[in-house]
């Protein structure tokens, strides 16, 4: 089976939210929960802190929303590929 990947299309950095925001495209299925995941190129672990709601764009172009530690903010770019793990 193919792991469900996240392509990061868009960055929010929002002072008053808990984490930035990254908003993507899935590949190969969705994520049910908060999803583990790792960057592709650097294999370092993402930490996820949530999954926030649709906004009416993302129900139209059917992108996901991740809430995410300010502390992998090297890794949230416009362009990045995470992958799901199992661990």
């Amino acid at each position: 089976m193919t792991a469900v990947q996240f392509l990061i299309n868009e960055v929010f950095d929002i002072p008053t939210r808990g984490g930035l925001i990254a908003v993507g495209s899935t590949r190969n299925g969705e994520f049910i929960g908060i999803p583990r995941l790792r960057d592709e190129a650097s294999g370092q672990p993402i930490h996820v802190l949530g999954v926030d709601h649709p906004t009416p764009r993302t129900q139209r172009t059917g992108e996901t929303i991740l809430v995410v530690d300010r502390k992998d903010a090297e890794l949230v770019a416009v362009g990045r590929l995470w992958t799901a793990t199992d661990h």
